[in-house]
C-alpha cells in the first residue's frame, strides 16, 4: 500500500493517522481536517434520514478552535440532528459521517485565517 508523507499525522495517543487508499488508488480521508486538503464537504446523515453537507475547512477550524478530535469516528458524536432534536427532546446523533465532493449550496462555517491554514497543512508535510 501506498502510503503519501503528506498525509502522516500523529495523535495525542500516539496512532498514527494515515489517509486511506482506494481501490482505484485514489486517497480517501480519514478525518474532517484531510477532507479539507482535498476539498471535499462532509456530509452528516440522521438514522431518520435527514442530511446536512458541511465544507470541510469551516468544519475543521471550529473542532481545532474547542481542541476536539476530528477523525470521522470521534467526530459523528459533535454533530446532531435539529429535526430530531425539535420531535424527541434529546439529541439524536448522526449514524454516519462521511466525505462527499463539494457542491453549491453546502453549509460554511468561518474559515481560518490563511495564515493559520496553511500553518496546519506544513505541519503534516
Amino acid at each position: 500500500m501506498p502510503v503519501c508523507s503528506l498525509y502522516v499525522r500523529i495523535q495525542d495517543d500516539e496512532s498514527e493517522r494515515l489517509m486511506r487508499w482506494s481501490k482505484d488508488g485514489l486517497m480517501e480521508p480519514t478525518c474532517i481536517f484531510e477532507a479539507a486538503t482535498l476539498h471535499h464537504s462532509v456530509q452528516v446523515v440522521c438514522r431518520c434520514g435527514h442530511s446536512a453537507r458541511f465544507e470541510s475547512h469551516g468544519v475543521w477550524w471550529h473542532f481545532t478552535r474547542r481542541g476536539w478530535d476530528d477523525r470521522f469516528g470521534p467526530a459523528r458524536k459533535r454533530f446532531w440532528c435539529r429535526v430530531c432534536r425539535s420531535k424527541e427532546r434529546k439529541k439524536v446523533h448522526p449514524v454516519k459521517l462521511e466525505p462527499v465532493n463539494w457542491k453549491e449550496g453546502d453549509f460554511e462555517l468561518p474559515w481560518p485565517d490563511e495564515r493559520r491554514w496553511k500553518e496546519a497543512v506544513r505541519s503534516v508535510r
